[in-house]
């Protein structure tokens, strides 16, 4: 593994691998040092979770951290992000997080520089998210081992959905019992890696063990797919009403962040049931473990 991608490039091997790598530094707190390893963050769109899961992954690690501030950097200049990358690596940067608008920019990056440096995907457009994959497996994986005997409900905007994207990849791989992607028509995914498609709440809620409430995208959009919000809260939303249908020690998470009173409700997302703030939790543990799959790659 020369850089961390995208799930499907990932072995079923491989996958496990990070996860008991993950489960490991969950429950130890003696770290691996990798001073001599420097990480540079290039967010070209807003994170909060993602960007400071990653850091805080880094420094845990001892590895040096450049958060790159890319509205004063040369990028305002004209510079393109390949000259960039190449520059920062040329001062020693061996290993860059990097989120982009554009989908297979960091696979594109990855052909280009070769094996020199490591390219490390925090989400590409509407492609892919595998960190957020890993985190969230970790997450099912420590309440529900056994994910042959799961049926697990991703409920929202599939169509542009990274992170669907990227859950059903991993699902594929480990085998997952019953993957469910809930969406009405204009949001259902045109490309369905695994599982089965549904525009019934009901259908895709109905005995879930675990039910991912996606965000309502709005800069994602195009004009032609914009739904009214009324109509979509009273079909897709997730209440306490709609979570009767699935199982009662259901998991609820949320990619984050959320819209309370749009896609889920408050005493959801706050229940019981919620499992959102350990996926947060989880996914400090899982990008250690990707930094470290990466710096100790055979």
């Amino acid at each position: 593994m020369n850089h961390f991608l995208e799930i499907s490039q990932l072995s079923r091997k491989e996958i496990e691998s990070i996860l008991q790598r993950a489960v490991y530094f969950k429950h130890h707190n003696h770290y691996p040092s990798y001073t001599q390893n420097t990480v540079a963050n290039l967010f070209y769109e807003n994170s909060t979770r993602t960007r400071v899961s990653f850091e805080l992954a880094a420094k845990r690690l001892s590895m040096p951290v450049i958060n790159l501030d890319l509205q004063n950097s040369s990028e305002t200049k004209g510079e393109v992000i390949e000259d960039t990358v190449r520059t920062l690596a040329a001062m020693g940067i061996q290993y860059f997080v990097i989120r982009h608008r554009e989908e297979g920019l960091q696979q594109r990056l990855a052909n280009e520089v070769g094996d020199a440096i490591q390219i490390i995907n925090a989400g590409d457009g509407t492609h892919a998210h595998p960190s957020q994959a890993l985190l969230d497996m970790m997450t099912i994986l420590e309440e529900k081992p056994q994910l042959d005997k799961l049926k697990i409900a991703i409920l929202g905007n599939i169509r542009h959905s990274r992170v669907a994207n990227s859950f059903q990849c991993i699902c594929a791989h480990l085998g997952v019992g019953e993957l469910v992607l809930v969406a009405p028509e204009l949001w259902q995914p045109k490309t369905v890696h695994y599982g089965r498609v549904t525009s019934s709440l009901r259908d895709g809620l109905t005995d879930a063990d675990v039910v991912i409430c996606l965000r309502v995208q709005h800069e994602r959009l195009l004009e032609s797919e914009h739904l009214d919000l009324d109509s979509y809260r009273r079909d897709f939303a997730l209440t306490q009403e709609s979570l009767t249908y699935a199982r009662p020690d259901v998991m609820v998470m949320h990619p984050g962040p959320i819209n309370r009173g749009v896609e889920i409700d408050s005493d959801v997302a706050d229940g019981a049931n919620s499992f959102i703030l350990k996926q947060v939790t989880h996914g400090v543990f899982a990008r250690m473990a990707i930094f470290d799959a990466l710096i100790n790659r055979g």
